[in-house]
């Protein structure tokens, strides 16, 4: 193989794409207030990784073990960030949804389980009319990010609606001597989305009503 050609390595290519877009950054906003520490750390990840491509070209030797070793620890890197950050729920309404809200509530017993595990990435999770899904499964079986789709295929935030949403602040009510923790997430038309301290209570007092109304006619 040419020796220019095995100089390139997976770590080389990204080492000098951080470069160059921090390059790119600087030269495209007049005013970068917060972006220079984008910049900064964009650098710093350049060299970084240039370093670290230096050391294992020395250790490694052999182009064929370097490529590959470099090119498992971007996959991996990439499995965990997507693991971590990406991991996503998605809450499928009615096209013709007139709820302000919601809602999920966790522990309920005889009630439907959401069959998420540890390896779940993605699932999708239909919610009643009502806006309130009672479900047997633990409240931390989460997933970290959460999308909102009609039953038509339109998600609620992009560019088909002018609906949007945003995830309220946790919480939980009692019941016949039991809590149960449950989470919002408050729809809104236009510019989206704001809610109070005051808003929570109410909603919360009128979640448990709700909720007892359910359990009792089931």
């Amino acid at each position: 193989m040419n020796n220019t050609l095995k100089k390139i390595t997976p770590f080389l290519i990204l080492s000098i794409a951080c470069i160059i877009y921090a390059i790119v950054i600087v030269i495209k906003e007049r005013d970068l207030s917060w972006g220079i520490f984008a910049v900064v750390g964009l650098i710093v990840i350049g060299i970084l990784l240039f370093g670290i491509d230096f050391g294992l070209k020395k250790w490694l030797k052999k182009y064929k073990k370097i490529f590959l070793t470099e090119l498992a620890l971007v996959l991996l890197l990439v499995v965990i960030y997507g693991y971590k950050f990406n991991r996503t729920k998605t809450l499928i309404i009615p096209a013709e949804f007139d709820k302000s809200y919601v809602t999920i509530i966790y522990g309920v017993e005889n009630s439907k389980d959401l069959s998420k595990s540890t390896l779940t990435w993605n699932k999708k999770i239909e919610i009643p009319k009502s806006g309130i899904l009672l479900t047997s499964s633990d409240f931390n079986e989460n997933l970290r990010e959460t999308e909102i789709k009609m039953d038509s295929g339109i998600y609620l935030g992009s560019d088909e609606t002018e609906k949007g949403f945003v995830r309220m602040a946790e919480s939980e009510f009692q019941s016949n001597g039991q809590n149960y923790k449950f989470r919002t997430w408050k729809l809104q038309d236009g510019f989206c989305c704001m809610y109070t301290s005051d808003e929570v209570q109410e909603f919360k007092a009128e979640l448990k009503i709700e909720f007892e109304k359910i359990k009792a006619s089931r």
